[in-house]
């Protein structure tokens, strides 16, 4: 199984970090390359988990789903 399985899924994503990764997903669907986007994305994963708003864990695997970067 994989890791990201293995987390609940009902835990709740901060609405500013889901409203970046919706834009940041509808940007790539048309094929626009938008990795400062998707560093961006990253810290305010690894900030969330400074202030205890998601834990590592979910921070990686939200990593693991949504990043379309190569």
């Amino acid at each position: 199984m994989e890791d990201y399985k293995k987390i609940n899924p009902d835990y709740n994503v901060p609405y500013y970090i889901f409203e970046e990764i919706v834009d940041y997903i509808e940007q790539t669907a048309h094929g626009k390359s938008k990795c400062m986007k998707w560093d961006n994305i990253k810290s305010l994963l690894r900030l969330a988990v400074i202030n205890n708003s998601l834990t590592k864990e979910q921070a990686d695997m939200i990593e693991k789903v949504y990043c379309r970067e190569k």
